[in-house]
């Protein structure tokens, strides 16, 4: 996707809601989430959207992309949780 215009060059950043630290990232294509949004990320790990910010300071602490903070999903907030339980549980080799 090297010569695809605008946006589709640049990636999504996930950061923990205080973090600079990437918990995934989304090479190739900006995913724009409303804040309040559910993600399932790698290993079962389910957050919500909680703010997101696009960056253009390509040497800077957030690269150029769309970084989006996210705090983990809990209790009445889990949707997924509640919904598949014994998919979604703490210990998976039980």
């Amino acid at each position: 996707m090297a010569d695809s215009p605008g946006i589709y060059r640049w990636s999504t950043y996930f950061h923990e809601a205080n973090s600079t630290d990437v918990l995934y990232q989304q090479e190739e294509g900006v995913l724009v989430l409303p804040v309040g949004a559910g993600v399932l990320l790698g290993n079962g790990n389910r957050y919500r959207v909680v703010d997101s910010w696009f960056s253009y300071d390509k040497h800077g602490i957030f690269d150029l992309g769309l970084h989006v903070f996210v705090v983990p999903a809990a209790g009445g907030d889990d949707r997924l949780g509640q919904l598949a339980p014994d998919y979604f549980r703490e210990d998976p080799d039980t």
